[in-house]
Parts: C-alpha cells; structure tokens; sequence
C-alpha cells in the first residue's frame, strides 16, 4: 500500500472480479486494488468512498482451509513451494521489477514474451539433457534447471492473476512505450496560430449607431 502510483488499478481490479471465479486469490487481489482504488479517489476529492468498504480476505496461510476452495489452493501453492521454490521466488521479484517500469518504459506487461522465455528455457532441457547415473544429475540438476526456466513462467502467471490482459499491449511481445513526439516551432506555430504583434487598444472599438436616412425639409 505504500506505492500509490495508479498503474491501471481499476481496469485490472474490474478484469479480475470478472473472471476470478471460484478462486479466493483472485478476489483477494480484486480487494486490494479495490482498496488502492478507493484510497486514491479518498486523496483527491471530497465525497469520497466509505472506508468501511475496505475490507479484504486474509492471506491464503491465515484461512482456514475447510472449504473445498482454500483446499484446492492450498495445495497448488504447496506443490509449487516444494517443485520450483526458488524459480517461484525469482518470478515474483521479476514481475515486481516489470511493474515498476510502467508506464514509463513499457506501457504493459509483457506476457508472452514471459511464458515462451520459459517455454524456450525448458524445452532444451528436456529434449538434451543426458544424465549421468547419479543422484545430482538425475534429480538435482533438472531441479535446478526447473527453477530457471519456471523464474519467467511465473511472472508471466503472476501477470495474468493481477489483471494486466485488461491493459492493452499486454498480448504483444514487448509493448514499449512510445517516445513523447518532439515539437518543433513549426508544429507550435500551427497550433497556437500566429504571433499577434498589435496589443490591445485602450478604448474598446463600438460600431457606429445608424441614424437612418436624412430626408430634406421642404
């Protein structure tokens, strides 16, 4: 909550309400932007939203997992804490660095380019990889590789579960931002129109009254 930069919150809260789902997570991050949303709107105007709206479910460690929803979470994330740990690590610090540069230097959030990275990280390993008969090479190394190659998937995972496919360019490859167009005096002079050299007069100009016409007198 510490960075109040609009990144797009509300276009991605909307896209996350709307296909989250069954799953707690996503509404979890729905109220969170929700929450930074509201927050914002409270900083700069006066009618602003009740702060008792507010509210947003616990993290995933802190339910109670009796539902078959915090269940079925419960044991996705322990499965991936367990098989790419440090892959899971490296792909959230990765998507928080991607973040931090937009709109400045992307204007979205490359989700393609993340997922076909682990695609082409991962498929050379499985493809090439020989190992020898030994405990390192046939479990320790493609462990390791696993974290390599899962480090982009799961910043590209992580964008799509916060809603960047609502922000237009995150479909593409890399969406830069585009250069700012430099304006020449050319350019400035066309739009603002000519330079007006006369100043303004002194006593404003007032169109003549019209008398009509003089008839002779007989």
């Amino acid at each position: 909550m510490a960075d109040h930069s609009d990144r797009f919150d509300e276009v991605r809260r909307a896209w996350i309400a709307q296909h989250q789902g069954w799953s707690l997570i996503q509404r979890r991050r729905a109220e969170q932007l929700g929450r930074r949303v509201r927050a914002r709107q409270r900083r700069m105007v006066a009618a602003v939203p009740d702060p008792h709206d507010d509210t947003s479910l616990p993290p995933l460690i802190l339910r109670v997992a009796k539902s078959p929803t915090s269940q079925v979470e419960l044991f996705a994330v322990a499965l991936l804490a367990v098989c790419v740990p440090l892959g899971w690590v490296a792909g959230a610090v990765l998507k928080g660095v991607l973040v931090k540069l937009i709109p400045s230097t992307m204007r979205a959030f490359p989700i393609p380019a993340l997922l076909w990275s682990g695609v082409a990280l991962g498929a050379p390993i499985l493809a090439l990889y020989d190992p020898s008969p030994t405990f390192g090479s046939m479990v320790l190394v493609p462990w390791l590789c696993a974290q390599l190659a899962a480090t982009p998937v799961v910043a590209g995972v992580y964008g799509i579960a916060e809603g960047w496919l609502a922000v237009g360019g995150s479909d593409q490859w890399w969406p830069l931002t585009p250069p700012e167009p430099t304006l020449s005096a050319e350019d400035a002079a066309e739009i603002l129109g000519p330079y007006e050299m006369t100043g303004p007069p002194v006593v404003e100009p007032h169109p003549l009254p019209q008398h009509g016409e003089r008839m002779p007198r007989w």
